[in-house]
């Protein structure tokens, strides 16, 4: 894959995802409790935005969530634990984001409330 090629794919999927992550908003939004609403969005953007390395020895990216597939149907079932740990780590860091949101709306809808 050349460098332009590489690119055109990360645009196309940065727009899909941007696009589907807009559309879960506003159905999350709508649907469920606002707090549940933060936390599944941010896991989300978690999923659909976490990169990590293709092959270990390249400087190759690729969203982690399709690495993980790729590599634990194609390889074996433990390779995919390679893409995982940075996926792990930037849910666990979205989890910290969506308590910081809810806790902001939960102080927000207090002060309209008085």
């Amino acid at each position: 894959m050349e460098a332009r090629d590489y690119l055109i794919a990360w645009i196309l999927y940065g727009l899909a995802a941007v696009i589907m992550s807009i559309i879960a908003w506003v159905v999350f939004r709508r649907y469920l409790w606002r707090e549940l609403a933060y936390l599944l969005e941010c896991w989300l953007l978690a999923i659909f935005f976490t990169p990590t390395r293709v092959l270990v020895e390249q400087e190759i990216m690729a969203p982690a969530i399709i690495v993980f597939a790729m590599d634990t149907v194609t390889i074996d079932p433990t390779a995919g634990i390679r893409a995982l740990i940075p996926l792990v780590m930037a849910m666990a860091g979205m989890l910290v984001a969506a308590v910081v949101l809810s806790i902001v709306y939960r102080v927000r809808m207090r002060r309209v409330d008085r």
